[in-house]
């Protein structure tokens, strides 16, 4: 009888362990980027790469990243980062000032090691 409840400790600390690694794998997270807006155009307009943030792009939204916590490469201070986004009335509650700075928070998912940026939110004061 010992025998079996070793084995069922030994199958739960083995699943157990199994389960912690896969959910390191999977993480959602949130970044916040101090940004200032350089240029808000139509995607269809831009050529360059973009970092998608929404599942429907519609707008290039070009930024020069003043900060980002947590620090990320991707993001780095003084980098220009062309985000697509669906609508800069909608993201911004009106038309973005060009030169204004900005607080953002962006959503990352990292699922089996790929990462995705999704849901960029302007903070209100």
């Amino acid at each position: 009888m010992r025998y079996d409840i070793y084995a069922v400790i030994r199958l739960l600390v083995i699943l157990a362990l199994g389960l912690s690694v896969g959910h390191a794998q999977n993480r959602n997270d949130e970044i916040r980027l101090k940004a200032t807006v350089k240029a808000v155009i139509l995607l269809s307009d831009f050529s360059g790469t973009i970092t998608p943030v929404h599942f429907d792009p519609l707008f290039a939204l070009t930024v020069r990243i003043e900060s980002a916590n947590p620090a990320i490469s991707d993001f780095r201070v003084g980098s220009v980062v062309t985000f697509g986004i669906h609508s800069p009335s909608m993201l911004f509650a009106g038309d973005p000032k060009k030169g204004k700075t900005y607080d953002f928070v962006l959503h990352r998912t990292i699922e089996n090691g790929r990462v995705r940026f999704l849901g960029l939110q302007l903070l209100r004061p």
